[in-house]
């Protein structure tokens, strides 16, 4: 596991739960995973991490209170609070932003989405540490598939695998860095993938780490299916 530096908790985890799980059929955010349901789940992960100072959940604004009733059951160790979310994931991060950007404590900001629950220790403090030398980072899984472009069904080229990467999440940035980040996507009315796009946009190279093969996303019923085989091949988090 790699060594933080820092002893101070100066980290906020805003964790995405309120996407519409089209491809999965119903809400993800409630499923459960070793026993609890995967925002909490993931939850408790982050809360695990020494420099996490406070982990913000985002959810449907319908389900808000639901989820702080059972987040008050779980009894983190440290700082939690549950958002309402936006039309899109880039809105339910930036609730999440806002939520934090005034709390003195926090310097880094890492953005997660639930539906990737099997995040461990190892990728969450190497994208905090990437974070604090470079600024940003992102964790990324090097592409080793052929990859096709395709067009009406057929293949119309084979696309170069070289320097292409598969990002994941947690994706952090200095707090300062992500709300100017934000601030720029807003105001040009600009709806990106993930964070670090919007990074890309103001200018800044997001630093890549590496990711790992168990931090895959939950979006069919059968990837969750392969989580918790996973889990139950080994002790819970």
């Amino acid at each position: 596991m790699p060594e933080e530096s820092h002893t101070i908790r100066d980290v906020a985890a805003i964790l995405v739960a309120g996407g519409s799980s089209t491809r999965f059929g119903k809400p993800k955010q409630w499923e459960e995973l070793g026993g609890l349901p995967l925002f909490e789940y993931v939850a408790r992960t982050f809360a695990a991490i020494e420099p996490v100072h406070t982990v913000v959940i985002v959810g449907p604004e319908e389900e808000v209170p639901r989820m702080e009733a059972s987040m008050g059951k779980l009894k983190l160790p440290i700082a939690w609070k549950v958002v309402a979310g936006g039309e899109t994931r880039q809105d339910s991060a930036g609730h999440g932003l806002r939520a934090v950007h005034d709390d003195p404590n926090i310097k880094i900001v890492l953005v997660h989405d639930v539906a990737r629950p099997l995040v461990d220790a190892v990728v969450i403090l190497s994208v905090i540490g990437a974070v604090r030398e470079h600024g940003s980072a992102v964790p990324a899984i090097e592409i080793v598939d052929t990859i096709k472009r395709v067009a009406d069904g057929n293949i119309v080229e084979t696309v170069s695998r070289t320097n292409l990467w598969r990002a994941q999440t947690p994706q952090g940035a200095r707090l300062e860095l992500l709300r100017a980040a934000f601030a720029a996507a807003r105001d040009t009315h600009f709806q990106g993938t993930d964070e670090s796009q919007l990074l890309e946009r103001i200018g800044e190279q997001p630093h890549l780490v590496p990711g790992s093969n168990m931090n895959f996303k939950i979006t069919y019923p059968i990837d969750l299916d392969r989580a918790r085989l996973a889990i139950g091949r080994n002790s819970p988090i």
